[in-house]
């Protein structure tokens, strides 16, 4: 549905995006990077508010979030766009949107779904939260605040998953409603970012450094994409995670397999994703896993003192919680993570 935006200002007789890094300065009938929003008659619009192109009830695991009240279940939503272009993208057919569809095509309108109905549905199918995802939520960031505000009052949490390509004024809003997020950390190469993603490293940076300071729960997702991120880059990103906020943040290695413009890559080899799983841990790292390679030795929880196994995991299926208080029942170890709520 379309709806006036927020996080934009005049400049020049046109208007001008803040909402993300990107900036876009759109004269009248020009549309943002993202597809989706787009200046009309002298103001920013939002062509997707309420426009569900996705809605799914999930494990929260598949966000991936391990440490995060394990084995409930999340109602996933999404709207169509994305500030970012990953050549790989896996959900290529909702988040890249051709220019000027959003003027033509009458999904946007006719697939409003309002905030009430969407926190109600949750609360019938038996969700501990809402997960805002498969296109990057900061797209819709208009439409996740509203959703996360009735959420919030009703009881629920709210999850945030996303490449955190968004700038402080519009983090800073959203991040009052949510109350634990899984990143994309894609690579630590400037030159990587701009050529796989057409996006820049530092703003996701300042991004996780933020959510982290503020309390919130964080876990961080790499996928693992052959030619664009090399050994250097993945002990970059361990020793920047252990360095710049904490060792027990979980960082989650994910195999890639090629989708949309990436057809030409290979899945990455099982070698380099335990080379990665082990390059973590001797930096320092306590809790890494291995994502997208089914039934492997790294996706349960042991104790980072004992090696005492905590959670019990097969894909995204939660076998078995071995925790007493939150804490290791064999050395008594703290386990960082939100257990209960």
């Amino acid at each position: 549905m379309k709806a006036v935006a927020r996080f934009w200002r005049e400049k020049n007789g046109k208007v001008e995006c803040y909402l993300c890094p990107v900036g876009c300065v759109l004269k009248e009938g020009q549309v943002g990077s993202c597809g989706v929003r787009a200046n009309v008659g002298g103001k920013l619009y939002t062509f997707t508010y309420g426009s569900l192109s996705s809605a799914a009830v999930d494990p929260i695991e598949k966000k991936p979030l391990f440490h995060y009240l394990p084995g409930h279940r999340t109602l996933t939503i999404a709207t169509p766009g994305c500030n970012l272009h990953c050549k790989g993208c896996q959900n290529w057919e909702i988040s890249q949107v051709p220019k000027g569809q959003i003027f033509t095509d009458p999904f946007y309108e006719e697939t409003f779904v309002d905030p009430s109905f969407v926190v109600d549905k949750a609360l019938e199918l038996g969700c501990k939260s809402i997960s805002y995802s498969y296109s990057d939520p900061t797209i819709f960031a208009e439409y996740l605040i509203d959703v996360a505000r009735i959420a919030r009052e009703k009881g629920l949490k709210n999850v945030v998953v996303t490449a955190g390509y968004i700038n402080m004024p519009a983090l800073e809003e959203i991040d009052k409603y949510v109350d634990a997020y899984s990143v994309d950390l894609k690579f630590f190469s400037d030159e990587a970012y701009r050529t796989y993603s057409k996006g820049r490293l530092q703003p996701v940076l300042e991004t996780l450094k933020y959510i982290f300071e503020k309390g919130k729960w964080l876990e961080i997702t790499t996928l693992l994409v052959p030619k664009y991120l090399d050994e250097d880059q993945v002990r970059n990103i361990a020793r920047w995670i252990a360095n710049e906020l904490a060792p027990w943040v979980p960082w989650h290695l994910s195999r890639f397999f090629p989708h949309y413009k990436a057809k030409d890559l290979p899945p990455t080899p099982v070698e380099t994703l335990e080379k990665a799983y082990f390059i973590g841990r001797e930096e320092g790292l306590h809790y890494v896993y291995v994502g997208n390679l089914w039934n492997n030795p790294y996706e349960s929880t042991y104790c980072p003192s004992c090696s005492n196994l905590i959670i019990e995991r097969r894909g995204f299926e939660v076998l078995r919680i071995n925790l007493k208080n939150g804490r290791c029942p064999s050395c008594e170890r703290v386990i960082e993570g939100v257990w209960d709520g």
